[in-house]
């Protein structure tokens, strides 16, 4: 549990560290992704890696993957993913998958909402398979929301509720429709962020 709070508390300092730094100038070619997960805890491994490829802010590529994660499927994770055990029974393991996830993402910034959950979901999937960790520079979609959408106005800055709030028709919780979600918060606020 201790390493899992730590691999946790190094992302969200890698997302801070990096974010301190962007008010001039956020980049137009970065990476959003997200993962499913059967958890979590420290002991929940990812089932799906989605992510999608912008460049000057338009979509030119997409990566999907499930993953085996070797364990079980909650019934509570198929009811809100939809991923059934079935659905990751000859799917890759996460050191097969994450070979290609890293030649997608090349060294442009990342782009997640919650992203201390998603980057520590991948470092410890990376300890326990004894690969590097990701080194990408990471932007919360989180943190962006909280700057320009006032809690009045949506309540809270789940992704579900954002996703009401921009009228996305989006399936939630799975990897690549999340991504979209995540995308048009990241692309408002780099619209929208010299007014605040």
């Amino acid at each position: 549990m201790n390493e899992y709070n730590e691999t946790m508390r190094k992302s969200l300092y890698q997302t801070l560290k990096y974010q301190e730094s962007f008010n001039a100038d956020m980049p137009s070619d970065y990476i959003v992704f997200d993962t499913e997960t059967t958890g979590t805890s420290s002991s929940s491994k990812i089932i799906e890696i989605g992510a999608i490829k912008y460049r000057n802010h338009e979509m030119i590529d997409e990566f999907q993957c499930f993953i085996d994660p070797m364990i079980h499927i909650p019934s509570f994770i198929t009811n809100l993913t939809g991923i059934t055990n079935q659905d990751v029974a000859d799917a890759p393991l996460f050191h097969e998958v994450y070979e290609h996830f890293l030649t997608f993402i090349e060294d442009l910034p990342l782009v997640a909402h919650n992203a201390a959950f998603d980057i520590g979901m991948m470092d410890a999937e990376c300890t326990a398979a004894n690969l590097p960790s990701l080194t990408n520079p990471v932007i919360d979609t989180v943190t962006l929301a909280r700057r320009v959408i006032p809690k009045s106005v949506c309540g809270n800055h789940q992704l579900s509720t954002l996703k009401e709030f921009f009228g996305l028709v989006a399936i939630s919780h799975r990897a690549v429709a999340d991504c979209e979600v995540c995308a048009t918060v990241y692309q408002y606020y780099c619209a929208n962020r010299s007014t605040f």
